[in-house]
Protein backbone atom coordinates (compact mmCIF):
# COMPACT_ATOMS: atom_id res chain seq x y z
CA UNK A 1 0.00 0.00 0.00
CA UNK A 2 1.34 3.42 -0.97
CA UNK A 3 1.75 5.77 1.98
CA UNK A 4 1.48 9.51 1.38
CA UNK A 5 3.38 11.82 3.72
CA UNK A 6 3.67 15.59 3.88
CA UNK A 7 7.26 16.73 3.61
CA UNK A 8 8.73 20.26 3.45
CA UNK A 9 11.28 20.56 0.69
CA UNK A 10 12.82 23.47 -1.25
CA UNK A 11 13.20 22.82 -4.97
CA UNK A 12 13.16 25.07 -8.06
CA UNK A 13 10.08 24.44 -10.19
CA UNK A 14 8.44 26.10 -13.17
CA UNK A 15 4.93 27.24 -12.28
CA UNK A 16 2.49 27.38 -15.17
CA UNK A 17 0.92 30.75 -14.39
CA UNK A 18 -2.00 32.18 -16.41
CA UNK A 19 0.49 34.59 -18.00
CA UNK A 20 2.75 31.70 -19.09
CA UNK A 21 -0.21 29.71 -20.41
CA UNK A 22 -1.24 32.53 -22.72
CA UNK A 23 2.35 33.17 -23.81
CA UNK A 24 2.93 29.51 -24.74
CA UNK A 25 -0.31 29.55 -26.68
CA UNK A 26 0.26 32.65 -28.79
CA UNK A 27 4.01 32.18 -29.27
CA UNK A 28 3.41 29.65 -32.04
CA UNK A 29 0.71 31.69 -33.81
CA UNK A 30 1.52 33.26 -37.15
CA UNK A 31 0.01 36.63 -38.09
CA UNK A 32 -3.29 35.31 -39.43
CA UNK A 33 -3.81 32.87 -36.54
CA UNK A 34 -2.98 35.60 -34.03
CA UNK A 35 -5.47 38.02 -35.55
CA UNK A 36 -8.24 35.42 -35.41
CA UNK A 37 -7.42 34.70 -31.77
CA UNK A 38 -7.42 38.41 -30.86
CA UNK A 39 -10.81 38.94 -32.48
CA UNK A 40 -12.24 36.09 -30.40
CA UNK A 41 -10.73 37.48 -27.19
CA UNK A 42 -12.10 40.96 -27.85
CA UNK A 43 -15.60 39.52 -28.18
CA UNK A 44 -15.40 37.78 -24.79
CA UNK A 45 -13.48 40.39 -22.75
CA UNK A 46 -15.15 43.77 -22.11
CA UNK A 47 -11.81 45.39 -21.20
CA UNK A 48 -10.48 44.85 -24.73
CA UNK A 49 -11.60 46.64 -27.85
CA UNK A 50 -10.58 47.07 -31.47
CA UNK A 51 -9.69 50.34 -33.13
CA UNK A 52 -9.81 50.04 -36.91
CA UNK A 53 -7.04 51.95 -38.63
CA UNK A 54 -9.26 53.50 -41.27
CA UNK A 55 -11.26 55.19 -38.48
CA UNK A 56 -8.26 56.69 -36.70
CA UNK A 57 -7.26 60.27 -37.30
CA UNK A 58 -3.67 59.75 -36.27
CA UNK A 59 -0.90 57.16 -36.52
CA UNK A 60 0.21 55.65 -33.24
CA UNK A 61 3.92 55.39 -32.85
CA UNK A 62 5.81 52.52 -31.22
CA UNK A 63 5.44 52.45 -27.45
CA UNK A 64 8.39 51.07 -25.56
CA UNK A 65 6.68 51.14 -22.16
CA UNK A 66 6.46 47.79 -20.45
CA UNK A 67 2.99 46.52 -19.58
CA UNK A 68 2.85 45.62 -15.88
CA UNK A 69 0.48 43.01 -14.56
CA UNK A 70 -1.64 43.91 -11.58
CA UNK A 71 -2.01 41.26 -8.91
CA UNK A 72 -4.70 43.27 -7.10
CA UNK A 73 -6.65 46.13 -8.62
CA UNK A 74 -7.13 49.23 -6.49
CA UNK A 75 -10.79 50.05 -6.93
CA UNK A 76 -10.51 53.38 -5.15
CA UNK A 77 -7.93 54.98 -7.45
CA UNK A 78 -9.13 57.10 -10.39
CA UNK A 79 -8.92 55.31 -13.71
CA UNK A 80 -6.89 56.64 -16.63
CA UNK A 81 -9.21 56.67 -19.59
CA UNK A 82 -6.50 56.88 -22.23
CA UNK A 83 -6.40 53.57 -24.14
CA UNK A 84 -3.11 51.66 -24.11
CA UNK A 85 -2.33 50.38 -27.57
CA UNK A 86 -0.27 47.27 -27.98
CA UNK A 87 -0.14 46.69 -31.71
CA UNK A 88 2.34 49.09 -33.21
CA UNK A 89 2.63 50.74 -36.60
CA UNK A 90 5.67 51.97 -38.45
CA UNK A 91 6.42 55.65 -38.75
CA UNK A 92 5.82 55.60 -42.48
CA UNK A 93 2.66 53.92 -43.82
CA UNK A 94 3.51 50.82 -45.79
CA UNK A 95 2.52 50.33 -49.41
CA UNK A 96 -0.82 48.52 -49.44
CA UNK A 97 0.28 46.15 -52.18
CA UNK A 98 3.47 44.99 -50.51
CA UNK A 99 1.95 42.48 -48.10
CA UNK A 100 -0.93 40.93 -50.01
CA UNK A 101 -1.98 37.47 -48.96
CA UNK A 102 -0.02 34.81 -50.80
CA UNK A 103 -1.14 31.32 -51.59
CA UNK A 104 0.84 28.25 -50.52
CA UNK A 105 0.77 24.95 -52.30
CA UNK A 106 0.77 22.78 -49.17
CA UNK A 107 0.94 23.30 -45.44
CA UNK A 108 3.88 21.78 -43.60
CA UNK A 109 3.18 18.26 -42.37
CA UNK A 110 4.12 16.80 -39.00
CA UNK A 111 6.65 14.51 -40.72
CA UNK A 112 8.43 17.45 -42.37
CA UNK A 113 8.42 19.41 -39.12
CA UNK A 114 9.96 16.54 -37.15
CA UNK A 115 12.61 15.70 -39.75
CA UNK A 116 13.60 19.38 -39.92
CA UNK A 117 14.31 19.36 -36.18
CA UNK A 118 16.14 16.02 -36.35
CA UNK A 119 18.44 17.58 -38.93
CA UNK A 120 20.10 19.53 -36.13
CA UNK A 121 20.99 16.38 -34.17
CA UNK A 122 24.05 14.26 -34.86
CA UNK A 123 22.49 10.92 -35.80
CA UNK A 124 24.07 7.95 -37.52
CA UNK A 125 22.47 6.52 -40.71
CA UNK A 126 21.01 3.68 -38.60
CA UNK A 127 19.58 6.11 -36.05
CA UNK A 128 18.00 8.15 -38.82
CA UNK A 129 16.46 4.98 -40.23
CA UNK A 130 14.97 4.21 -36.81
CA UNK A 131 13.64 7.78 -36.55
CA UNK A 132 12.12 7.49 -40.03
CA UNK A 133 10.43 4.23 -39.04
CA UNK A 134 8.99 5.81 -35.88
CA UNK A 135 7.79 9.00 -37.59
CA UNK A 136 6.31 6.99 -40.45
CA UNK A 137 4.11 5.09 -38.01
CA UNK A 138 2.51 8.08 -36.27
CA UNK A 139 -1.25 8.47 -36.57
CA UNK A 140 -3.16 11.72 -37.17
CA UNK A 141 -3.08 12.47 -33.42
CA UNK A 142 0.70 12.06 -33.14
CA UNK A 143 0.75 8.71 -31.33
CA UNK A 144 2.94 5.75 -32.31
CA UNK A 145 0.65 3.01 -33.63
CA UNK A 146 3.20 0.17 -33.55
CA UNK A 147 5.12 -1.07 -30.54
CA UNK A 148 8.84 -0.27 -30.15
CA UNK A 149 9.44 -4.01 -29.98
CA UNK A 150 7.96 -4.44 -33.49
CA UNK A 151 10.25 -1.70 -34.80
CA UNK A 152 13.19 -3.41 -33.10
CA UNK A 153 12.29 -6.71 -34.77
CA UNK A 154 11.69 -5.16 -38.21
CA UNK A 155 15.02 -3.30 -38.27
CA UNK A 156 17.03 -5.89 -36.36
CA UNK A 157 18.27 -3.40 -33.76
CA UNK A 158 18.20 -3.53 -29.93
CA UNK A 159 15.02 -2.29 -28.28
CA UNK A 160 17.10 0.11 -26.16
CA UNK A 161 18.29 1.90 -29.30
CA UNK A 162 14.72 2.29 -30.58
CA UNK A 163 13.61 3.70 -27.23
CA UNK A 164 16.51 6.13 -27.16
CA UNK A 165 15.50 7.59 -30.54
CA UNK A 166 11.82 7.64 -29.54
CA UNK A 167 12.74 9.54 -26.37
CA UNK A 168 14.53 12.13 -28.50
CA UNK A 169 11.52 12.51 -30.82
CA UNK A 170 9.18 12.98 -27.85
CA UNK A 171 11.17 16.06 -26.80
CA UNK A 172 10.79 17.71 -30.21
CA UNK A 173 8.03 20.12 -31.10
CA UNK A 174 5.20 19.24 -30.56
CA UNK A 175 6.26 17.81 -27.21
CA UNK A 176 4.84 14.35 -26.53
CA UNK A 177 4.67 13.20 -30.13
CA UNK A 178 5.50 9.47 -30.67
CA UNK A 179 4.04 8.57 -27.27
CA UNK A 180 2.29 5.23 -26.91
CA UNK A 181 -0.70 6.48 -24.92
CA UNK A 182 -2.28 9.57 -23.38
CA UNK A 183 -0.58 9.15 -20.01
CA UNK A 184 2.92 9.04 -21.53
CA UNK A 185 2.11 12.05 -23.73
CA UNK A 186 0.92 14.22 -20.83
CA UNK A 187 3.80 13.21 -18.56
CA UNK A 188 6.30 14.14 -21.29
CA UNK A 189 4.76 17.61 -21.50
CA UNK A 190 4.89 18.01 -17.71
CA UNK A 191 8.55 17.02 -17.79
CA UNK A 192 9.18 19.67 -20.46
CA UNK A 193 7.46 22.30 -18.29
CA UNK A 194 9.74 21.45 -15.36
CA UNK A 195 7.40 19.46 -13.12
CA UNK A 196 9.03 16.75 -11.03
CA UNK A 197 7.74 13.22 -10.50
CA UNK A 198 6.58 14.03 -6.98
CA UNK A 199 4.55 17.07 -8.04
CA UNK A 200 0.78 16.86 -7.71
CA UNK A 201 -0.03 17.17 -11.45
CA UNK A 202 2.41 14.33 -12.16
CA UNK A 203 0.87 12.11 -9.45
CA UNK A 204 -2.66 12.76 -10.70
CA UNK A 205 -1.76 11.76 -14.27
CA UNK A 206 0.39 8.80 -13.32
CA UNK A 207 -1.91 7.28 -10.69
CA UNK A 208 -5.40 8.71 -11.20
CA UNK A 209 -5.81 9.67 -14.85
CA UNK A 210 -9.06 7.74 -15.16
CA UNK A 211 -10.42 9.33 -11.97
CA UNK A 212 -9.83 12.96 -13.03
CA UNK A 213 -13.34 13.30 -14.58
CA UNK A 214 -14.84 12.50 -11.13
CA UNK A 215 -13.91 15.99 -9.97
CA UNK A 216 -11.62 17.84 -7.58
CA UNK A 217 -13.48 16.88 -4.40
CA UNK A 218 -13.00 13.15 -4.97
CA UNK A 219 -9.28 13.62 -5.71
CA UNK A 220 -8.77 15.94 -2.74
CA UNK A 221 -10.24 13.32 -0.42
CA UNK A 222 -8.11 10.56 -1.96
CA UNK A 223 -4.79 12.42 -1.73
CA UNK A 224 -5.51 14.32 1.47
CA UNK A 225 -4.85 17.68 -0.19
CA UNK A 226 -6.74 20.93 -0.13
CA UNK A 227 -9.36 21.54 -2.78
CA UNK A 228 -7.43 24.56 -4.08
CA UNK A 229 -4.26 22.49 -4.56
CA UNK A 230 -6.14 19.84 -6.51
CA UNK A 231 -7.90 22.45 -8.63
CA UNK A 232 -4.60 24.16 -9.43
CA UNK A 233 -3.10 20.82 -10.50
CA UNK A 234 -6.16 20.09 -12.65
CA UNK A 235 -5.80 23.48 -14.34
CA UNK A 236 -2.23 22.56 -15.26
CA UNK A 237 -3.38 19.22 -16.69
CA UNK A 238 -6.16 20.90 -18.70
CA UNK A 239 -3.58 23.18 -20.32
CA UNK A 240 -1.71 20.18 -21.79
CA UNK A 241 -2.27 18.95 -25.36
CA UNK A 242 -3.74 15.41 -25.56
CA UNK A 243 -3.29 15.26 -29.36
CA UNK A 244 0.20 16.62 -30.25
CA UNK A 245 -0.41 16.47 -34.02
CA UNK A 246 -3.65 18.45 -33.85
CA UNK A 247 -2.26 21.52 -35.64
CA UNK A 248 -0.43 19.66 -38.42
CA UNK A 249 -2.25 18.81 -41.60
CA UNK A 250 -1.88 19.03 -45.37
CA UNK A 251 -4.28 21.12 -47.36
CA UNK A 252 -4.46 23.27 -50.49
CA UNK A 253 -5.02 26.98 -50.82
CA UNK A 254 -3.45 28.11 -47.53
CA UNK A 255 -3.07 31.89 -47.29
CA UNK A 256 -0.37 33.52 -45.25
CA UNK A 257 1.16 36.85 -44.45
CA UNK A 258 4.82 37.43 -43.52
CA UNK A 259 5.48 37.90 -39.82
CA UNK A 260 8.85 39.67 -40.29
CA UNK A 261 10.47 41.92 -42.85
CA UNK A 262 14.18 42.22 -43.64
CA UNK A 263 15.04 45.46 -45.44
CA UNK A 264 18.01 47.69 -46.10
CA UNK A 265 17.84 51.34 -45.13
CA UNK A 266 20.68 53.85 -45.45
CA UNK A 267 23.14 51.03 -46.02
CA UNK A 268 22.10 49.07 -42.90
CA UNK A 269 20.05 45.87 -42.70
CA UNK A 270 17.06 46.13 -40.37
CA UNK A 271 14.30 43.83 -39.14
CA UNK A 272 10.67 44.74 -38.57
CA UNK A 273 7.94 42.73 -36.87
CA UNK A 274 4.89 43.12 -39.08
CA UNK A 275 1.65 43.94 -37.31
CA UNK A 276 -1.89 43.87 -38.61
CA UNK A 277 -2.55 47.01 -40.65
CA UNK A 278 -6.33 46.88 -40.30
CA UNK A 279 -6.89 47.12 -36.56
CA UNK A 280 -5.30 47.73 -33.18
CA UNK A 281 -6.09 46.07 -29.86
CA UNK A 282 -6.36 48.33 -26.82
CA UNK A 283 -7.98 48.61 -23.42
CA UNK A 284 -11.63 49.62 -23.56
CA UNK A 285 -11.56 53.05 -21.93
CA UNK A 286 -15.33 53.40 -22.04
CA UNK A 287 -15.85 50.24 -20.03
CA UNK A 288 -13.49 51.52 -17.35
CA UNK A 289 -16.22 53.97 -16.33
CA UNK A 290 -18.35 51.10 -15.10
CA UNK A 291 -15.75 50.40 -12.41
CA UNK A 292 -16.63 53.69 -10.72
CA UNK A 293 -20.27 52.69 -10.51
CA UNK A 294 -20.61 52.09 -6.75
CA UNK A 295 -23.96 50.37 -7.12
CA UNK A 296 -22.47 47.86 -9.52
CA UNK A 297 -19.38 47.25 -7.39
CA UNK A 298 -21.50 46.41 -4.37
CA UNK A 299 -22.31 43.14 -6.09
CA UNK A 300 -19.59 40.63 -5.28
CA UNK A 301 -20.07 38.55 -8.43
CA UNK A 302 -19.89 41.59 -10.69
CA UNK A 303 -16.76 42.84 -8.93
CA UNK A 304 -15.05 39.45 -9.22
CA UNK A 305 -16.05 39.22 -12.89
CA UNK A 306 -14.52 42.63 -13.66
CA UNK A 307 -11.35 41.81 -11.73
CA UNK A 308 -10.90 38.51 -13.60
CA UNK A 309 -11.49 40.07 -17.02
CA UNK A 310 -9.13 42.97 -16.27
CA UNK A 311 -6.34 40.57 -15.29
CA UNK A 312 -7.02 38.45 -18.36
CA UNK A 313 -6.74 41.52 -20.60
CA UNK A 314 -3.45 42.55 -19.01
CA UNK A 315 -2.07 39.01 -19.28
CA UNK A 316 -2.94 38.92 -22.96
CA UNK A 317 -1.33 42.28 -23.72
CA UNK A 318 1.80 41.35 -21.78
CA UNK A 319 2.03 38.01 -23.61
CA UNK A 320 1.63 39.77 -26.96
CA UNK A 321 4.41 42.17 -26.04
CA UNK A 322 6.66 39.22 -25.16
CA UNK A 323 5.78 37.49 -28.43
CA UNK A 324 6.73 40.51 -30.51
CA UNK A 325 9.93 41.03 -28.53
CA UNK A 326 10.87 37.39 -29.03
CA UNK A 327 10.12 37.56 -32.76
CA UNK A 328 12.25 40.68 -33.10
CA UNK A 329 15.24 39.14 -31.29
CA UNK A 330 15.01 35.95 -33.35
CA UNK A 331 14.70 37.89 -36.60
CA UNK A 332 17.61 40.15 -35.70
CA UNK A 333 19.86 37.18 -34.91
CA UNK A 334 18.95 35.47 -38.19
CA UNK A 335 19.53 38.67 -40.17
CA UNK A 336 22.92 39.29 -38.55
CA UNK A 337 23.95 35.77 -39.61
CA UNK A 338 22.48 35.66 -43.13
CA UNK A 339 22.68 39.24 -44.43
CA UNK A 340 25.44 38.30 -46.92
CA UNK A 341 23.10 35.73 -48.48
CA UNK A 342 20.51 38.48 -49.06
CA UNK A 343 23.11 40.69 -50.73
CA UNK A 344 25.40 38.27 -52.58
CA UNK A 345 23.51 35.04 -53.14
CA UNK A 346 23.25 31.43 -52.01
CA UNK A 347 27.01 30.78 -51.89
CA UNK A 348 27.21 33.14 -48.90
CA UNK A 349 24.55 31.28 -46.93
CA UNK A 350 25.93 30.67 -43.43
CA UNK A 351 25.45 27.60 -41.22
CA UNK A 352 22.89 28.24 -38.50
CA UNK A 353 21.36 25.75 -36.06
CA UNK A 354 18.84 26.05 -33.25
CA UNK A 355 21.67 25.54 -30.78
CA UNK A 356 23.62 28.47 -32.23
CA UNK A 357 20.51 30.66 -32.35
CA UNK A 358 19.80 29.74 -28.72
CA UNK A 359 23.28 31.02 -27.82
CA UNK A 360 22.67 34.29 -29.70
CA UNK A 361 19.20 34.98 -28.27
CA UNK A 362 19.33 33.28 -24.84
CA UNK A 363 16.09 31.45 -25.67
CA UNK A 364 15.64 27.70 -25.20
CA UNK A 365 15.80 25.60 -28.37
CA UNK A 366 12.25 24.32 -27.89
CA UNK A 367 11.01 27.91 -27.59
CA UNK A 368 12.83 28.85 -30.78
CA UNK A 369 11.28 25.90 -32.59
CA UNK A 370 7.81 27.24 -31.73
CA UNK A 371 8.70 30.79 -32.73
CA UNK A 372 10.07 29.73 -36.11
CA UNK A 373 7.38 27.22 -37.03
CA UNK A 374 4.83 28.39 -39.66
CA UNK A 375 6.26 31.89 -39.84
CA UNK A 376 7.58 33.76 -42.88
CA UNK A 377 9.82 36.71 -43.61
CA UNK A 378 9.53 39.22 -46.45
CA UNK A 379 12.94 40.08 -47.97
CA UNK A 380 14.08 42.08 -51.02
CA UNK A 381 14.68 38.79 -52.89
CA UNK A 382 11.41 37.07 -51.96
CA UNK A 383 9.36 35.58 -49.13
CA UNK A 384 10.97 32.72 -47.17
CA UNK A 385 9.91 30.49 -44.28
CA UNK A 386 12.05 31.25 -41.24
CA UNK A 387 13.15 27.62 -41.34
CA UNK A 388 14.87 28.29 -44.66
CA UNK A 389 17.64 30.22 -42.90
CA UNK A 390 18.72 27.20 -40.84
CA UNK A 391 21.27 24.73 -42.07
CA UNK A 392 24.07 22.55 -40.78
CA UNK A 393 27.59 23.45 -41.88
CA UNK A 394 31.13 22.29 -42.59
CA UNK A 395 34.55 23.75 -41.99
CA UNK A 396 36.88 24.33 -44.92
CA UNK A 397 40.61 23.67 -44.67
CA UNK A 398 41.03 27.43 -44.22
CA UNK A 399 38.73 27.38 -41.18
CA UNK A 400 35.76 29.03 -42.90
CA UNK A 401 32.20 27.83 -42.28
CA UNK A 402 30.10 26.75 -45.27
CA UNK A 403 26.44 25.81 -44.95
CA UNK A 404 24.81 22.71 -46.40
CA UNK A 405 22.67 25.01 -48.57
CA UNK A 406 25.77 26.54 -50.16
CA UNK A 407 27.33 23.08 -50.63
CA UNK A 408 24.22 21.94 -52.52
CA UNK A 409 24.64 24.93 -54.80
CA UNK A 410 28.29 23.95 -55.37
CA UNK A 411 27.20 20.42 -56.29
CA UNK A 412 24.58 21.76 -58.67
CA UNK A 413 27.17 24.03 -60.31
CA UNK A 414 29.73 21.20 -60.68
CA UNK A 415 27.20 18.89 -62.32
CA UNK A 416 25.98 21.65 -64.66
CA UNK A 417 29.56 22.02 -65.99
CA UNK A 418 30.31 18.30 -66.43
CA UNK A 419 30.74 16.53 -69.75
CA UNK A 420 27.37 14.89 -70.52
CA UNK A 421 29.20 11.89 -71.99
CA UNK A 422 31.41 11.48 -68.92
CA UNK A 423 29.44 12.75 -65.89
CA UNK A 424 31.02 12.98 -62.46
CA UNK A 425 30.45 10.28 -59.88
CA UNK A 426 29.59 11.23 -56.32
CA UNK A 427 33.13 10.34 -55.26
CA UNK A 428 34.58 12.60 -57.98
CA UNK A 429 32.31 15.45 -56.87
CA UNK A 430 33.62 14.95 -53.34
CA UNK A 431 37.21 15.26 -54.63
CA UNK A 432 36.38 18.42 -56.61
CA UNK A 433 34.84 20.05 -53.53
CA UNK A 434 37.97 19.23 -51.55
CA UNK A 435 40.34 20.54 -54.22
CA UNK A 436 38.38 23.64 -55.26
CA UNK A 437 36.75 24.76 -51.99
CA UNK A 438 38.70 22.91 -49.30
CA UNK A 439 35.57 21.02 -48.20
CA UNK A 440 36.04 17.45 -47.04
CA UNK A 441 32.64 15.81 -47.46
CA UNK A 442 31.90 12.09 -47.50
CA UNK A 443 30.58 10.44 -50.65
CA UNK A 444 27.34 9.34 -48.95
CA UNK A 445 26.70 12.98 -47.97
CA UNK A 446 27.17 14.02 -51.61
CA UNK A 447 24.66 11.33 -52.61
CA UNK A 448 22.19 12.59 -50.04
CA UNK A 449 22.47 16.23 -51.18
CA UNK A 450 22.26 15.23 -54.86
CA UNK A 451 19.05 13.28 -54.23
CA UNK A 452 17.58 16.21 -52.27
CA UNK A 453 18.30 18.41 -55.30
CA UNK A 454 16.47 15.93 -57.54
CA UNK A 455 19.59 15.25 -59.64
CA UNK A 456 19.75 11.71 -61.13
CA UNK A 457 22.65 9.35 -60.48
CA UNK A 458 25.70 9.16 -62.75
CA UNK A 459 24.24 6.16 -64.60
CA UNK A 460 20.95 7.92 -65.35
CA UNK A 461 22.69 11.16 -66.41
CA UNK A 462 24.99 9.29 -68.71
CA UNK A 463 22.07 7.42 -70.28
CA UNK A 464 20.25 10.68 -70.96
Amino acid sequence: MIELKNKLQLAPQLILTPQLKILLKILQFNTIELNEYLLQEVQSNPFLEIEFNDLLDRTFQNEEKEIHLTDEFNWEEPILLEPKFLIYTSEEPEDEGSLLERSLGTEETLTEHLFWQLGFHELSPLEREIAQHIIGNLNERGYLVVSPQDISNDLGVPLEQVERIRTLIKTLDPVGVASLDLKECLLEQLKFLGYSKDSLPWLLIERSLEEIPEGAEVLAQKYGCSLDSIQEALDVIKSLEPYPARNFFSTRGIYFEPDLRFFKEEGLWKVEVLRDKNFKVCFNSVYYRFINNKRLLNKAKAKEFLREKLRSAEHLLKALDSRYTTLYKVGKAILETQWEFLEKGIKFFKPLTLKELSRLTNFHESTLSRVISHKYVDTPIGVFPLKFFFSTGYQTQRGESVSAVAIKDYIKEIISQEDPKEPFSDNEISQILLKKYGLKIARRTITKYREELGIPSIRERKRK
